[in-house]
């Protein structure tokens, strides 16, 4: 190309890209948002926000997936309509909605999915704009988490093995265990798959526990407390917790809890297994006397 022309060619762009903007500029979609993540049964606003610098509206609608379910016609008595949905994932509330800020109530799991906003302009021009946004339905358990398994009581030493459910929700919750208010180790938990309904397809969440019953973890009243804990997204979160009684004699498990302590301070093991000898030892002396 001769290099004489490339600055025309290059200002004659510039004028196509500012003529093209300046088009776009006349009707606009500033904003679209939905409730997200929202909770089966709850309510919420969708929001659509547009400039239209100066061109009449003929219509605002919101989709779901493919379907039309509200249009907002200002030149038309009433202005909003309302229509039908496959699965009937919500209800508009159509006294308290105007032009592209609706509000929908009584949300199913079939209203999660992709919702677009489309505005369009009266003619000559039917330049229309549209823009979408994802919500999230959640479906909360009924209950709380469940702990089962437990025992009446175990011996110093012996495993403890538990489960944790959390029944029918959708997504499944994640599940936490605790013991004594801290979270448990890795190495314990046992994962499992979530369990399905196969006719609601909601689904409980479960999950394994199992540890050596320690002295050190019988500081408490002679019992380990066990929690679990059950949270979906930022909408739920709630708890469980027993308590895990161990059949030891009352000295024993102080002198075994001491020694315990003794060896998390840092003393050898063979000094701190000795004391607890020597204190064992002198114990029947003591209560001669």
């Amino acid at each position: 190309m001769d290099e004489k022309y490339t600055p025309r060619l290059f200002l004659a762009l510039l004028a196509l890209l500012s003529l093209q903007n300046d088009g776009a500029q006349g009707l606009h979609i500033t904003k679209v948002g939905v409730p997200s993540p929202v909770a089966v049964g709850d309510s919420g606003w969708l929001e659509c926000e547009f400039v239209d610098e100066g061109e009449s509206i003929y219509a605002l609608k919101w989709y779901l997936g493919l379907d039309e379910f509200y249009r907002w016609t200002p030149a038309e008595n009433p202005p909003v309509k309302t229509f039908p949905v496959r699965g009937d994932p919500l209800t508009v509330d159509t006294a308290a909605s105007q032009r592209g800020k609706v509000r929908i109530q009584g949300v199913t799991l079939a209203a999660a999915g992709v919702f677009r906003c489309e505005v369009s302009a009266e003619a000559p021009s039917f330049h229309t704009e549209s823009d979408v946004s994802t919500m999230t339905v959640v479906d909360l358990p009924d209950e709380e988490p469940v702990i089962s398994g437990a025992r009446a009581s175990y011996q110093l030493h012996e495993d403890v093995i538990l489960n944790c459910s959390s029944p029918r929700s959708q997504p499944p919750a994640t599940l936490t265990f605790y013991i004594n208010d801290e979270q448990a180790d890795p190495g314990w938990l046992i994962p499992y798959p979530p369990l399905e309904d196969s006719q609601t397809g909601l689904e409980t969440a479960v999950l394994g526990l199992r540890f050596p019953l320690r002295p050190r973890l019988l500081f408490r009243r002679g019992a380990v407390t066990v929690k679990c804990t059950a949270s979906i997204l930022n909408l739920y979160w709630d708890s469980s917790e027993i308590f895990i009684p161990a059949d030891v004699p009352y000295h024993a498990s102080i002198m075994e809890g001491r020694a315990a302590a003794a060896a998390g301070r840092g003393y050898p093991a063979t000094v701190s297994s000795a004391l607890t000898v020597v204190a064992v030892g002198l114990l029947p002396l003591l209560l001669l006397h």
